[in-house]
């Protein structure tokens, strides 16, 4: 397995993490590969039971990497080729009938969160950060974010946090139910750990069926589709070329575009 992803197991859990601390764990086309090979394997594995995700450094995931996007946001289809990559990815957390957990470690930012919605809940670390942050650049969530928002905290807190562009720190993030459980940083992997084994030591089957049957029937394909069919006609809008042009220039932006 590619060296972007480590993946330890003990006491029926499979800790995934997110390894690419030098560029904060942003996504790009090889870690969705890994993460998407790694649940695969998760899932054939009798002796996986819960599936952990976390990031190595001081982030869980800072979104899409920089450099790849730098390419692929010019064209559209590229930019649409890219999100369903994360949609196939992201996808199958949920489509796994063990339950996954996204364990933030730290600054979870666009794209990260959009990763962690896909899991089943989230727990965080007393020193988290977590932020949709994409109107901050002229975006739109292109990785599930606009459907699994709405599951998560209820549509007026999605839209809330989708239009503001705040970061949250966690307790905030728990207040408005992001987040479920927070753990002090200096223990927080270990403290994940115990946290995860107990719910490993329950049924299997019948934590598949608790998840099959309080799966949300609002995220659908065609939802996902749709979101992943706006970002892609975005991405190359007047509005976020001037966005990502501001982030790379450490300006704030100055967006001009009208409804047409």
């Amino acid at each position: 397995m590619s060296n972007v992803l480590t993946v330890e197991q003990r006491g029926g859990v499979a800790l995934l993490t997110l390894n690419r601390p030098n560029q904060m764990n942003a996504l790009n086309g090889e870690l969705v590969a890994a993460l998407g090979e790694a649940l695969a394997r998760c899932r054939a594995d009798a002796g996986v039971r819960v599936v952990v995700i976390t990031g190595a450094g001081r982030a869980f995931c800072a979104g899409a990497d920089l450099i790849e996007s730098a390419v692929v946001t010019r064209d559209s289809a590229a930019f649409r080729e890219l999100l369903l990559s994360w949609k196939s990815a992201f996808s199958a957390m949920g489509a796994s009938p063990k339950p996954v957990i996204a364990a933030l470690n730290g600054l979870t930012l666009a794209g990260g969160l959009e990763l962690a919605l896909a899991a089943d809940f989230m727990v965080a670390s007393s020193s988290a950060r977590v932020g949709d942050v994409h109107a901050n650049f002229g975006l739109v969530p292109g990785g599930g974010g606009s459907q699994r928002l709405n599951d998560a905290v209820g549509s007026r807190a999605a839209r809330w946090l989708m239009f503001t562009g705040e970061t949250l720190d966690a307790e905030q993030a728990r207040s408005i139910g992001l987040v479920h459980d927070i753990f002090d940083a200096d223990t927080f992997v270990d403290d994940v750990w115990a946290f995860a084994t107990k719910i490993a030591s329950r049924s299997a089957t019948g934590l598949a069926f608790m998840k099959r049957m309080s799966r949300p029937h609002a995220i659908t394909d065609d939802g996902l589709d749709l979101e992943i069919d706006a970002a892609a006609h975005l991405v190359v809008g007047p509005d976020a070329r001037e966005g990502l042009a501001a982030f790379a220039e450490k300006r704030s932006p100055h967006f001009t575009a009208v409804l047409p």
